[in-house]
């Protein structure tokens, strides 16, 4: 079976032994790289999320596959201004630089897009934007949640009750998959369709890295879901 295949349809024992095969350390560390600061424990188990991230920075490390290996610092308040305009505060840039290769950029993007194309996470599709993305679902429906990326926004959905009680068969490609469709349809209702940074074929006007990124757009909350939406190309 391909990891492709695996990915797409969320088989995840092909994910354990991936990550038996390259060692857990391997795994946590590239985690890191990519913009996860939660601590992780390197234990096999790594790879069905036995480590808990955060939904904001679990998006954040997604955003590598959208802009073409570049990290990602995931960040709210832009600019304060006071009552008679004067800024107060100015976020500046960070550099963070290349973290994946494009090579494995073009990589994870054909094993990502298949997932929203034909996947698990096909409620998700928006038309004619490429996507990529991943479903997630805990045990006995705990937890639920859809993490994807345009080549213009990188946005996270999380499903889930407070007290931390099973939901009724809620699985990432469901109600996630559905609101992330909803958020970025309407994120993307402007915005020219652009394909994901591939290494097949030449360049496609106006793909990302193009064009200048977009302001940040609010969280947004929808009764017990959260969702981080931010600029694929903003540091």
């Amino acid at each position: 079976m391909s990891l492709r295949y695996a990915l797409t349809h969320s088989i995840n024992t092909v994910a354990v032994k991936l990550t038996a095969n390259l060692g857990p350390g391997r795994v946590a560390q590239t985690a890191h790289r990519l913009g996860i600061s939660s601590k992780l424990h390197a234990q096999p188990s790594l790879a069905l999320g036995t480590s808990e991230v955060t939904l904001l920075e679990l998006t954040g490390a997604y955003a590598p596959f959208a802009n073409g290996g570049a990290r990602v610092l995931p960040h709210v308040i832009t600019r304060i201004r006071s009552e008679d305009g004067k800024v107060l505060y100015t976020r500046q840039r960070s550099a963070v630089g290349q973290v994946v290769a494009p090579h494995h950029v073009a990589a994870m993007n054909d094993m990502m897009g298949a997932v929203v194309r034909q996947g698990t996470g096909k409620r998700a599709a928006i038309p004619r934007h490429p996507a990529g993305g991943k479903t997630g679902t805990t045990q006995n429906s705990r937890d639920a949640w859809f993490v994807g990326y345009t080549a213009h926004y990188v946005a996270g959905i999380w499903i889930g009750n407070d007290n931390n009680t099973p939901m009724k068969k809620v699985t990432g490609g469901s109600l996630p998959a559905e609101l992330w469709h909803d958020v970025m349809l309407v994120a993307h209702k402007d915005l020219r369709p652009t394909a994901l940074p591939s290494q097949r074929g030449p360049p496609l006007p106006g793909r990302a890295g193009a064009r200048s990124p977009r302001a940040f757009r609010s969280t947004s909350t929808a009764a017990a879901s959260a969702a981080a939406l931010s600029p694929s190309t903003s540091v």
